[in-house]
């Protein structure tokens, strides 16, 4: 399968494709889509794509509660006591 990859250009999340680049995009292979049928491939894929970010931005929210702090002691504020090298470069 030969595929290629298409930069986005200047796409704002806001707006949507424009059709001429949809239609670039689509009869790259030498198909032939009409305007109607590429309106609807592209709202189709908008809808995925929203469904997608919906889901990662639900899943990260998920992740975050799931975070279980290891320091909840608020007393440990003490120094603690630094390692000196021994003759032999060791601690002990």
């Amino acid at each position: 399968m030969n595929n290629k990859i298409y930069p986005l250009k200047n796409q704002t999340e806001s707006k949507g494709f424009d059709i001429a680049a949809c239609k670039e995009i689509l009869n790259a292979n030498g198909n032939e889509y009409t305007d109607e049928e590429i309106r609807s491939i592209r709202d189709y894929l908008q809808q995925l794509a929203e469904i997608q970010c919906r889901h990662f931005k639900q899943w990260q929210a998920e992740q975050f509660d799931n975070v279980i702090q290891i320091n909840r002691n608020t007393h440990e504020t003490e120094e603690s006591i630094p390692l000196y090298q021994g003759e032999y470069r060791r601690t002990g």
